[in-house]
C-alpha cells in the first residue's frame, strides 16, 4: 500500500512486530446483496456508493466472504473499487467453512478472485473452523496459494488460540489476524486469553459486529435496542457524554483501545461511515476505558452468533 495514501487518511495503522499492517477500523460487508443467499430487493447501486464514500472518507481496508449473498457482496466491492489503484488497498475475503479441504479451498478462492477482479488477496481467511477437515490438508491449500501470489497473508475467523497454534504448525506463513465478535457486550476473546495470545504471537484480533450489543431473540430476530439510542446503555451514555462523543464513538473506540485490536464497521449510509471514522483519531482515557470494560452491561462470555472453536 502507497505510504502517501496511508499517512494522509484519518484512519489509524497498526503495524505488527513481522511488520504486516491494517488500519484500525476497515469496511465489512456482511448483509451487502443478502445474508447467506441473495436478496432480490436489495438495492446493489447503494451498496457500491456506500464502500465508494467510504473510500473518499480514507477507509482503505475491505473486508468480505464468499458466503456473503452468495458471492454478490463480492461483485458488488469489485464495481465500487474499479477505478481506485488496486495497489493502495487491502481487500481480504473468507474461505467457507465446508470448503477447507485443499481441492475445495481452492476453487473458492479461484471465485472469490474472479468475482472480485483481482489477481490476489491481501488477507484470505478460514470463515470459521472445520472440524471435519485435518489441518494439515487445509493449511497445504494455503500454503500453495501463497506461494503462487494468490494470497499475500493468511488469516482465520472464529478460531480458539489453542486451534490457531495447530494451524500455525502447517503453515510456510504466519497468522495475521483473528476475526472474532468482540464488542462491549460480548467478551468471549477476553475470557479465552486471545489478547494475551496474540501479543505473544503476533497477529491482530479483529472484531466483528463491533455495535451488536444485545443478543439475538429466539426467532433470531436482532433486539430492538441499537448502541446509538439514548437511554439504552446508561454507562455508555455517560462516558459520551463527558467526551463529547456518540455512543457509536464509544464503542468503537474501546473496542479498539487495545493495542492489537481492529475492527470493522458495515454501513450503508455515507454519515453513519463518518461518524464512525470519527471514531479513530482519539483515545479514550484509561479510566474510562476502565469503566466500561468493568461496568457495561449486559456481558456475555460466549458469542451467540459464531462463538469460538
Amino acid at each position: 500500500m502507497s505510504e502517501n495514501l496511508l499517512s494522509v487518511s484519518p484512519i489509524p495503522v497498526r503495524t505488527l512486530r513481522n511488520g504486516f499492517a491494517l488500519p484500525v477500523l476497515g469496511l465489512g460487508t456482511w448483509l451487502m446483496g443478502g445474508d447467506t443467499v441473495v436478496d432480490p430487493t436489495a438495492d446493489l447501486a447503494r451498496e457500491v456508493a456506500a464502500l465508494q464514500a467510504g473510500l473518499a472518507l480514507g477507509f482503505r481496508h475491505i473486508d468480505t466472504a464468499e458466503i456473503y449473498s452468495k458471492g454478490v457482496a463480492e461483485t458488488i466491492v469489485a464495481t465500487a473499487i474499479k477505478d481506485f489503484p488496486r495497489a493502495d488497498l487491502i481487500l481480504a475475503s473468507k474461505v467457507s467453512t465446508p470448503n477447507h479441504d485443499y481441492d475445495d479451498l481452492l476453487k473458492s478462492l479461484k471465485g472469490s478472485l474472479e468475482r472480485l477482479q483481482t489477481p490476489y488477496l491481501d488477507i484470505y481467511y478460514l470463515h470459521a473452523p472445520n472440524l471435519e477437515v485435518p489441518l494439515a490438508e487445509t493449511a497445504r491449500a494455503l500454503n500453495v496459494a501463497h506461494r503462487d501470489g494468490l494470497i499475500r497473508h493468511i488469516a482465520v475467523s472464529n478460531f480458539l488460540p489453542e486451534r490457531l497454534d495447530a494451524l500455525q504448525a502447517y503453515l510456510d506463513s504466519p497468522i495475521v489476524v483473528n476475526q472474532v465478535h468482540y464488542n462491549l457486550a460480548f467478551r468471549e476473546a477476553e475470557a479465552v486469553g486471545m489478547f494475551d495470545h496474540a501479543v505473544k504471537h503476533d497477529y491482530f484480533v479483529e472484531a466483528w459486529s463491533p455495535l451488536r450489543l444485545k443478543k439475538r431473540n429466539v426467532d433470531n430476530a436482532l433486539a430492538s435496542k441499537n448502541v446509538w439510542e439514548r437511554g439504552v446503555y446508561p454507562v455508555l451514555d455517560a462516558v459520551a457524554n463527558s467526551n463529547g462523543k456518540t455512543n457509536v464513538q464509544i464503542a468503537l473506540n474501546w473496542v479498539v483501545s487495545h493495542p492489537q485490536t481492529i475492527t470493522l464497521i458495515k454501513s450503508s449510509s455515507p454519515a453513519h461511515l463518518r461518524e464512525a471514522v470519527g471514531a479513530c483519531d482519539w483515545s479514550l482515557s484509561t479510566t474510562d476505558a476502565e469503566i466500561l470494560t468493568r461496568d457495561f452491561q449486559p456481558q456475555f462470555v460466549v458469542s451467540d452468533s459464531i462463538p469460538l472453536k
